[in-house]
């Protein structure tokens, strides 16, 4: 695990204790019922600090895509790329919309490559099937 890894390790789990925090001061603010305008300005506080908490998440996945892609030269290939990225941003998607993903980035996509990719990932361990048809990101 790298430092940076690291870093935004322990600022998630920094932001997870602030949240957590704030839910318990929120509960207690709100059963009294005796300051609401506190209880509401702590919701919005927490509302605040969640803003934070999913682009760190999305840059971790992002840094293990990149990580894979760096070890593994048979995931090098463009639409391997563009899957996987389109999994850390975008969260679990199916064959269908990853093709939409990979034609956007590409000007054209064949749904059965798209599918190829996605098996070969999901033999490499990158990847894992999801509720549904849905792939997304081993974490």
């Amino acid at each position: 695990m790298s430092n940076l890894d690291r870093e935004l390790k322990a600022l998630s789990q920094k932001l997870e204790e602030v949240i957590r925090r704030l839910d318990y001061i929120e509960a207690i603010l709100m059963e009294g019922q005796r300051y609401p305008e506190v209880a509401q300005l702590i919701g919005g506080l927490k509302a605040g600090v969640l803003l934070y908490g999913e682009p760190l998440k999305m840059i971790r996945r992002l840094l293990a895509v990149k990580r894979f892609l760096d070890r593994n030269a048979a995931a090098r290939d463009e639409i391997s790329r563009i899957i996987l990225n389109a999994l850390a941003m975008r969260g679990p998607m199916n064959i269908s919309e990853l093709t939409r993903e990979v034609a956007r980035e590409r000007g054209s996509a064949s749904r059965v490559t798209v599918r190829k990719r996605v098996y070969r990932l999901l033999e490499l361990g990158i990847i894992e099937r999801a509720e549904g048809f849905n792939y997304r990101l081993v974490e």
